[in-house]
């Protein structure tokens, strides 16, 4: 059995807008404000890490159209420098960042729930988030196209609120247009602009390559997963930039400066205090996306390694029914809860920030070399701008890293531990893999 084509481009580009929007963009804000004292930067800050983050997407919808097949990363950095390498991310995604994510969203989503459902008071909050995990899991074992309609649902739902609060905030005339009026002559300095509150951006425009983990599974993957990725990325950017236009209509920056709930704020300023209440339902929205975005395209890494044999076989067995990878669906949403109650996740997670960060790094560097060795392979979308597009991605996620490295150095080599203790079992898998070819050879040349 093979996975089968049943998502669009419609749905791949909100699959990618919904794992992008979520809590960040109503809470990160705050800390810009009081970062950046000038309303210009405050709003330059949110364009510059949109065109960043679309290099970066332009980087990805080459490979993307290039191994039209589930797996994303995984496939990308297998094809650049070996299975070896392919494995190592799939191996921490499987047991730390997939399942942490998961379990980190499930856990906000309950802050959010408890104030809309009734009854929600009279369960504890660990067993309210695994049943988020255990309902949206159901939702992607019974099958892709349930599990896209369901992505499409929230992902409209947040925008078509998110839009309201910008465009109705700008059209409201309840704010003043003077908070962009420059309020003192000093300038940023460079380090000031590309500092933390850079950092804060990307981390916020982070999730913009999940269509490339269900290649496989997307109708005319060549044309569309390029065009979901470059879609999905300027839909955010141009949302991003709205909504901060609001905040910054709404308050002057020395009110927004380190205010958590900068949506909220912005809502009871420009509107009734009880249509801010909407807000909680954008955000409840925006972080089920997210979470069903990871379930959808975890278990999709896990699948493509069983696929090449480095993982374990059981992974890569369709449901017979549902044509989805279910155990790898189930195993995920097993650990995901474990995760939940015992309340470790958020360590674990700090731990591989860094190793997302130089999967990304290797990932760009990845086009570069697939460009030099493997020049006859059929590229349906060329990176627009090349060398330079893929320089400045690779450049900028060197950088990020370089500043976590510098901030975080034991938590950061702690990730790379764990990623490392992922070699044994290659070692292993490949073992497997090479008596398992030696035993056909003998029984052939037997024959």
């Amino acid at each position: 059995m093979q996975l089968k084509r049943k998502l669009n481009l419609f749905d791949a580009t909100l699959l990618v807008i919904g794992n992008v929007v979520g809590a960040g963009i109503f809470t990160t804000s705050g800390f810009l404000a009081g970062e950046l004292p000038q309303p210009m930067f405050f709003i330059a800050i949110w364009v510059i890490g949109g065109l960043l983050t679309l290099c970066g997407a332009l980087t990805y919808a080459e490979m993307a159209g290039m191994f039209p097949r589930s797996g994303g990363d995984y496939q990308f950095l297998k094809e650049a420098y070996g299975p070896g390498a392919g494995f190592l991310l799939g191996w921490v995604s499987f047991w730390v960042i997939t399942p942490g994510s998961i379990a980190a969203l499930s856990i906000a989503l309950v802050s959010y729930v408890k104030g809309f459902i009734p009854f929600s008071h009279l369960l504890p909050e660990k067993f309210l988030a695994v049943a988020i995990i255990s309902s949206l899991s159901f939702i992607n074992y019974r099958g892709v196209r349930l599990s896209g309609t369901v992505q499409d649902i929230f992902t409209l739902g947040n925008l078509l609120i998110v839009l309201a609060l910008a465009l109705g905030g700008l059209a409201s005339g309840n704010g003043n247009w003077q908070h962009f009026a420059v309020t003192s002559s000093a300038s940023l300095p460079f380090s000031k602009l590309f500092g933390p509150a850079m950092i804060a951006v990307i981390f916020t425009y982070s999730g913009w390559f999940v269509s490339a983990y269900v290649g496989g599974e997307i109708k005319k993957p060549e044309r569309a997963l390029p065009l979901s990725l470059l879609l999905g990325t300027m839909i955010v950017t141009l949302l991003y930039t709205m909504i901060n236009l609001t905040y910054l209509y709404a308050l002057p920056l020395s009110r927004l400066k380190e205010v958590v709930n900068v949506a909220q704020l912005t809502a009871k300023t420009l509107f009734h205090p009880v249509l801010a209440q909407f807000l909680s339902l954008s955000i409840i929205l925006a972080i089920t996306a997210s979470i069903n975005a990871t379930i959808l395209s975890g278990a999709r890494i896990y699948y493509a390694m069983a696929e090449d044999k480095l993982f374990w076989s059981p992974f890569k067995r369709l449901h017979p029914e549902y044509n989805t990878p279910h155990l790898s669906i189930l195993s995920q949403m097993i650990l995901a809860c474990l995760f939940v109650f015992l309340g470790s996740f958020d360590q674990l997670l700090s731990y591989v920030v860094f190793v997302m960060l130089l999967s990304s790094i290797a990932t760009g560097l990845a086009h570069l070399i697939l460009r030099f060795r493997k020049p006859q392979l059929p590229r349906p979308y060329q990176t627009w701008g090349y060398p330079m597009v893929p320089l400045v991605f690779i450049c900028v996620y060197i950088w990020i890293a370089i500043q976590v490295a510098y901030s975080k150095p034991l938590t950061s080599m702690a990730g790379i531990i764990i990623t490392i203790s992922g070699l044994p079992f290659f070692i292993w898998f490949r073992t497997k893999i090479f008596r398992e070819e030696n035993k056909r050879d003998k029984e052939y040349s037997t024959f």
